[in-house]
């Protein structure tokens, strides 16, 4: 990893005024034809980017770069779904993964860093809850649709019923990402594939101690030949005064830098008024804490310098370990053996080193000796904080925890016992047992990136907008929708099931069968004297599996599995002899796996034949094949 180091902002009359202008874009597609006949270790891309000093000089000003990155840079992801734009961060991770297995990359200062391999597994995880999770649409239904009036229950809905949704989807702005200090090529990696998830163009505004290792990634993802045209851009700029100016309403901020940094950002007018949205994308500072009672034996000191390292990759400024103070002597011996030396006491934590190395965050030591102590030295941390906490003792964590919570924006909690078991079951060569958990839902990750809106109107507009099919627009009858794949398939295509009569003995039957033999269903003297029914009714799982029964197709064909169901409701009891059928919708169609399949949605309901009375509803989830019937393998 390119460890961060704190970089003294100068103020735009320091800087030189050509230099200033000057921004330096990253083209995607082909690379240089510039044939270098040096030897691969005098070509790592960090070398050529710090001395190709005509890269910049060849795509105008700063205004007409970030111009360019909102206008040609974010049109590019914006006409593609998120699925497509999934599919293209998996052929940029894929390249450089290639890149990094490749026989150069012992010689070049990139590929061989741990922190490229980190963000390459972050890249990884990134692409596949991505490809999981996000629609083949250019929306996202972000709840479920509202009639804008209270509906007439036995009233069917019809197209021009006004209906409200909320979407969330790509905005017309950048991704700004500040580095005022080293560049993290994990966090570059990161910050990048979220605005390419996203639908923004990234405009990476870095410190001259981050340009080098910014151009020469982008150099790298150029040479993949995946990124897309003007889709990344690379300033040498990082003054809230001089970069702000130039952003506008949609445009959204992230930073890694010092809190006095950050403030010049927080304190701008543009940023007060709301018309950026700024955020933060890593903890300022983190912290490491040994519970009372954990004793290290000899090998447990291991996993605390493991543990150490962990939090030290994460903290952009600092990196605060606290001991019992009983352990203080024999933790600084091991940090010194392993980091040099080591800043001591709370005080340090706030003050600046008189003569900033180029390696940072610090380290500093802190012993503590209660709870009430501990706090005094979180509170002393600015802007984000985290603490990772080893203890063996989950007793004493409860109140302690809670105790720590407010001040705090992240808590992780390991034993060395749960660390050992994480770190032997790991297949990453590259996971950390200690590391922070990783974010398992890509929408929570994208939420900062993407704009939200609320939609009222006619449900047919509606289901233009979203490509989600809404109660009450037409739909297409004719061949069974679980015959076509989905070459053929379309939203709106639909079912009306024949009819089906609920007997009593197949209630009895199921009740039987299941175990399920409530007194509702089995037992017509206790069922009468119910709050609200009249007589004995149907399971409401039975009343679904009968559901499934009639909108099935038995034979073989492109409905490859059932993948489950979800908001299932019912709405009215089934008395026996009661005639039921049922209508399926093809609600919305997700990406195209590597597989050959998407994931379908349908939208389920089951009536009441004689008046339609809607008695249940829920959402099938299945798994259809693009193909039917499906393509031989070709022969080897």
């Amino acid at each position: 990893m390119v460890e961060t180091i704190n970089a003294k902002t100068k103020t735009p009359a320091q800087r030189d005024s050509a230099g200033l202008e000057m921004a330096h874009a990253i083209q995607s597609g082909v690379p240089d034809s510039s044939a270098d006949n040096a030897p691969p270790c005098a070509r790592s891309p960090l070398d050529v980017a710090a001395r190709d000093t005509s890269f910049g000089s060849r795509h105008g000003t700063l205004a007409q770069q970030i111009a360019q990155c909102r206008e040609a840079g974010a049109q590019v992801l914006r006409a593609q779904s998120f699925a497509k734009r999934a599919q293209l961060l998996r052929q940029m991770q894929a390249g450089l993964a290639a890149l990094a297995q490749s026989s150069r990359a012992p010689e070049d200062a990139i590929l061989s860093d741990p922190g490229f391999a980190q963000g390459l597994v972050r890249m990884k995880q990134l692409v596949a809850m991505a490809t999981r999770s996000l629609p083949d649409q250019k929306m996202i239904l972000r709840d479920t649709l509202r009639p804008c009036a209270p509906c007439d229950p036995a009233a069917a809905p019809g197209p021009d019923r006004q209906v409200r949704m909320r979407l969330k989807q790509p905005g017309n702005g950048l991704a700004a990402h500040v580095v005022a200090n080293q560049a993290s090529f994990s966090n570059l990696l990161e910050r990048l594939s979220l605005a390419i998830l996203s639908g923004r163009s990234a405009l990476l505004c870095v410190s001259p101690t981050a340009q080098p290792a910014a151009l020469g990634l982008c150099r790298l993802l150029r040479s993949t030949g995946a990124l897309p045209e003007s889709v990344l851009h690379v300033v040498p700029v990082i003054e809230a005064e001089v970069l702000l100016p130039h952003l506008q309403r949609g445009d959204v901020i992230t930073l890694c830098a010092a809190p006095s940094h950050t403030a010049t950002f927080h304190a701008h007018p543009k940023v007060l008024e709301g018309s950026l949205r700024l955020g933060s994308c890593q903890a300022s500072h983190a912290a490491l804490l040994l519970a009372p009672e954990f004793n290290p034996a000899p090998a447990d000191w291991d996993l605390f310098l493991d543990a150490v390292a962990a939090v030290h990759e994460t903290a952009s400024f600092a990196t605060c370990v606290l001991v019992p103070a009983s352990l203080e002597e024999r933790a600084q011996d091991r940090l010194r053996a392993v980091y040099g030396a080591v800043s001591r006491g709370a005080e340090a934590l706030c003050s600046a080193p008189e003569t900033p190395a180029p390696h940072a965050p610090r380290i500093t030591l802190v012993a503590y000796r209660d709870t009430q102590s501990v706090l005094e030295v979180l509170r002393r941390f600015p802007g984000q904080r985290s603490l990772t906490v080893l203890s063996r003792q989950h007793g004493f964590l409860g109140d302690f925890v809670a105790s720590l919570a407010p001040c705090l924006d992240q808590i992780n909690v390991f034993s060395p016992e749960t660390a050992r078991a994480a770190a032997a079951s790991s297949s990453s060569a590259v996971a950390n047992p200690i590391a922070a958990p990783v974010e398992d839902n890509i929408l929570a990750l994208l939420e900062f990136y993407l704009e939200e809106s609320e939609i009222t109107g006619p449900a047919t507009l509606l289901t233009q907008v979203s490509g989600i099919w809404v109660e009450g627009v037409p739909v297409r009858e004719g061949e069974h929708p679980f015959r076509k794949p989905l070459s053929r398939l379309k939203v709106g295509d639909h079912l009306r099931s024949a009819d089906r009569i609920v007997r009593a003995e197949d209630v009895e039957a199921f009740g039987h069968l299941t175990g399920d033999l409530f007194y509702a269903h089995m037992d017509e003297v206790a069922a009468r004297n119910h709050p609200f029914f009249d007589g004995r009714v149907a399971h409401g799982q039975y009343i679904m599996a009968l559901a499934n029964g009639l909108f099935v197709d038995p034979a073989p064909g492109p409905v490859l599995a059932n993948l489950g169901a979800r908001d299932l409701r019912f709405f009215a009891p089934v008395y026996f002899d009661t005639a039921l059928y049922v209508t399926l919708t093809c609600c919305c169609i997700g990406p195209l796996n590597r597989a050959g399949a998407a994931e379908v949605q349908w939208s389920c309901q089951v009536r009441r034949s004689d008046d339609d009375t809607r008695v249940a509803q829920f959402d099938l989830l299945t798994l259809v094949a693009a193909q039917w019937p499906p393509q031989p393998a070709p022969r080897a």
